[in-house]
């Protein structure tokens, strides 16, 4: 009896702090995780020093950009091209004023707008980019086109269209000697109902074949004359332009007058001279005239201004424009003879 107490005794002794050892040794395997309590086996996230000094990924947050966020760029293809129709108060509108919206690459027609008196605006929507060509068509009127190009800085076009009239005065002009006046000046001055208004006269010339045309002439009574606006050559005709008689054609005769050529020589020539001709004009006033007769035209590309119809007489013949010193000449025209006239010119 004393002998088995005292086994029990000494293993009491041993058995203890073996419990304690091997408890202390699960509670440290736990807390370490390589125990998963739930049977599933979970790698425990690396460290620092194990990821290269790599900053720890934080679990549950995403790092990468948010695609929602972003915004989605779309160029634009296409635009609007739209304007409006313009005319005097007096214009004769046809029924209908069509717009024509032209490709210009192969010249096809795309579109078009149907405008009137009381909607003269026009609008085409969802254009491709491109060049096109605005086409104002219509009966008695005269066509108009204007080029405009869609792009990607120029997504919405306005454009302004004018509409004039197909009325015209046309004729020929001739000489006493049967001749035709080539290169003559013909002059349409509109009657204004209120007197004492002014409206600027159209001036056309005559072709090779002494011929001429005034288009989109408002309706109403013209003075059509040869000569310069002050200076008739001519005896004046009265012209009424209306809606059911939109167009005129009459005969004019003149005296046979002297021509004058008349060149511009720059003293000292340049390499631009061309380009200075261009602001140059010269006049031609026929001296002790009574009426006084004055003519005057812009130099052409060569230097030359060429008169065609001059009674005969003297004449002082100026050159002007651009930045060049004012300076005349005098000569003689002589009937049905040409003058030659040549007038230095230099800078101010």
């Amino acid at each position: 009896m004393s002998t088995n107490s005292t086994f029990f005794d000494g293993k009491k002794h041993w058995l203890a702090p073996m419990l304690l050892l091997l408890f202390a040794a699960v509670l440290g395997m736990v807390l370490s995780g390589d125990i998963n309590t739930d049977g599933n086996h979970t790698d425990s996230p690396l460290s620092a020093s194990e990821q290269g000094n790599m900053k720890p990924i934080e679990a549950g947050v995403y790092d990468g950009p948010r695609s929602s966020d972003q915004p989605i760029l779309r160029v634009p293809t296409h635009g609007t091209i739209r304007g409006r129709i313009t005319s005097a108060d007096w214009t004769i509108w046809p029924s209908e004023a069509v717009v024509e919206l032209i490709l210009i690459k192969n010249n096809s027609k795309i579109a078009q707008f149907a405008c009137h008196r009381e909607e003269s605006n026009f609008i085409f929507e969802q254009v491709n980019f491109g060049a096109y060509r605005l086409k104002l068509v219509g009966d008695r009127i005269l066509p108009f086109s204007i080029d405009v190009k869609l792009d990607a800085e120029a997504t919405d076009i306005f454009q302004s269209m004018p509409l004039r009239n197909a009325a015209s005065i046309s004729g020929v002009v001739f000489d006493t000697a049967g001749n035709v006046a080539v290169n003559v000046q013909v002059v349409s001055r509109f009657q204004h109902e209120l007197e004492g208004f002014y409206v600027v006269p159209q001036i056309t010339t005559t072709d090779h074949e002494g011929r001429f045309t005034i288009d989109g002439v408002r309706p109403g009574v013209h003075k059509v004359f040869v000569g310069a606006e002050h200076s008739p050559l001519s005896k004046t005709e009265t012209i009424n332009i209306s809606e059911n008689s939109p167009e005129a054609f009459t005969q004019f005769t003149i005296n046979k007058f002297g021509t004058a050529s008349v060149f511009v020589n720059f003293v000292a020539t340049t390499a631009n001279d061309s380009k200075r001709f261009k602001k140059l004009r010269v006049s031609a006033e026929r001296l002790a005239s009574d009426p006084t007769f004055s003519l005057s035209l812009d130099v052409n590309d060569q230097g030359l201004a060429q008169f065609n119809a001059l009674p005969p007489g003297r004449y002082s013949f100026t050159v002007y424009g651009g930045s060049i010193r004012r300076t005349r000449y005098t000569a003689a025209v002589i009937e049905g003879k040409n003058s030659d006239v040549k007038i230095d010119v230099g800078k101010h």
